[in-house]
């Protein structure tokens, strides 16, 4: 059996000589081969690569930004395999993630692709979210603006469930900055990636044709990843807001069908109805690392979750216990600029009572560099 590790490179070479050498350490089922490419368009960036990266690991540098999927497909068609590994630069495997997604996928012939547990830290405290059901990402905008109190909770009961997990879960989405895909279901899906979508969803995309080709996807919770989110090209966080945005508009177009549109239609009747707001007064904003006190009643077991939406769909999600809960200058620094929401509320099942704050982040302060993580010697 053989592995192809496929890590696109943008601006973040210390990252990626992470990413690469927590492959080259994994227990693993068979040979692997690992291609890094470089879309930096910076022969800087190249020069560092080189340096940086182990002989085992290929150098493609491309002469121009082809945009993630394009990339991949560039490796993808170049180098055979049984299975093709994807993974971020600021992502890191932890012991056993591999071989434990291998052998998931070896184990169920009719598994199109697995992911694993994602973590933003090292010290593994902060689940990021699971990703986003194709259904929710037509019934979500229709409901974002209201900041549905329902949907909210819908989402809270899904990432709880996956985030609890101690077996294998079966889902409709995973996310391509760490997944491991079986050749045959991407060649049976049409291929690789759409060409068509730069950066964002062409991972949802190919999930969605993988699924229609017959296969399924789970999230195999004994693998672990970490992944520092959005440590990549932080600088250009508003270009890369706008390249979601317009991603998702493509993904729309593209998979638009008649009950979609009735679905849309249905939605926006209820939408009408029951549009209880997740904040119902305005609440705390801090403006540096910050301990909240937890309500008595959730101090046998509280969940604290943080977005960027106000509607906390997707959230990161950390589990506690006690009085207090601490967001440390540590992880305030990873963030891009802007407005984050977070609320505290029960460990499990619905929401019910919580406590909501939130906190805004300033363009002019300073940010960890890629050097400065953990991993980043």
């Amino acid at each position: 059996m053989k592995t192809l590790a496929i890590i696109i490179n943008y601006r973040s070479a210390h990252l990626t000589r992470n990413a690469v050498k927590s492959i080259l350490e994994s227990d693993r089922f068979g040979s692997i081969q690992i291609v890094v490419v470089d879309n930096s368009c910076d022969e800087s960036e190249a020069a560092r690569l080189r340096e940086m990266l182990p002989g085992e690991a290929a150098l493609w540098v491309n002469s121009e930004n082809l945009g993630f999927g394009r990339a991949c497909n560039q490796v993808f068609r170049a180098y055979p395999s049984d299975h093709v590994l994807l993974l971020n630069p600021d992502a890191i495997l932890l012991p056993g993630c591999l071989q434990q997604l291998q052998q998931a996928l070896m184990r169920h012939d009719g598994l199109g692709a697995v992911g694993p547990q994602i973590f933003w830290d090292d010290g593994l405290e902060y689940y990021l979210p699971p990703s986003y059901p194709d259904l929710f990402l037509w019934i979500h905008p229709l409901f974002s603006g209201l900041k549905s109190r329902l949907l909210s909770d819908c989402w809270r009961l899904f990432s709880i469930r996956v985030w609890k997990a101690r077996r294998s879960v079966r889902v409709l989405n995973l996310s391509g900055g760490h997944v491991l895909i079986r050749r045959k279901a991407a060649e049976a899906a049409g291929g690789l990636f759409d060409p068509a979508f730069f950066l964002y969803y062409e991972d949802t995309d190919l999930f969605v044709r993988i699924r229609q080709a017959g296969y399924g996807l789970r999230v195999i919770p004994g693998a672990k990843v970490v992944h520092y989110y959005d440590q990549c090209d932080q600088k250009n966080w508003k270009n890369k807001r706008q390249l979601m945005t317009a991603a998702h508009h493509l993904y729309i177009r593209k998979h638009c069908n008649g009950w979609k549109k009735s679905l849309s239609r249905i939605t926006r009747r209820i939408s009408a109805r029951y549009s209880g707001n997740v904040f119902a007064e305005k609440p705390p904003c801090y403006h540096a690392a910050f301990t909240v006190n937890i309500p008595e009643p959730l101090w046998k077991g509280w969940l604290f979750e943080w977005s960027p939406n106000a509607d906390f769909i997707p959230s990161i999600g950390k589990f506690g216990t006690g009085p207090r809960m601490l967001f440390p200058e540590k992880m305030w620094r990873m963030l891009a600029p802007g407005r984050y929401y977070g609320r505290i509320g029960d460990s499990g099942g619905m929401l019910g009572a919580y406590h909501v704050f939130s906190w805004i982040i300033e363009e002019s302060e300073n940010h960890l560099g890629c050097e400065e993580l953990h991993h980043g010697d």
